[in-house]
């Protein structure tokens, strides 16, 4: 199993990860410490490291769940349309059918 090697807020943790996810364990990592060194920049200076960490975790926690209703919107809005052009598609059909109709008896009758 790789290790990687990151640094939030000053400190180098080692850590353990999956085959090939390296790199995107030392994005997340950065993304990280750019929130810690956010709030650092924000609250009072001497904020314990601890207190900086547990609001960073908060800060990540309230946009994952923003994304995941963002998503969860997304999927609402392209279920529907999928079902409005469904919809639309059966009356497009429905009429196209009808227009046929009216001309095969038009072209019977004068037959």
């Amino acid at each position: 199993m790789p290790q990687v090697s990151i640094n939030i807020a000053n400190r180098t943790y080692e850590l353990a990860c999956g085959e090939g996810e390296e790199r995107r364990v030392h994005e997340l990592a950065t993304y990280v410490d750019e929130k810690v060194a956010d709030l650092r920049r924000q609250l009072p200076p001497g904020t314990a490291e601890v207190k900086l960490l547990v609001f960073a975790a908060l800060m990540l926690a309230d946009e994952s769940r923003e994304a995941r209703g963002m998503a969860k919107q997304a999927e609402t809005a392209r279920a529907s349309a999928t079902d409005s052009a469904e919809t639309l598609a059966t009356a497009l059909e429905e009429l196209i059918t009808s227009r046929v109709d009216k001309m095969s008896k038009k072209v019977s009758g004068a037959a």
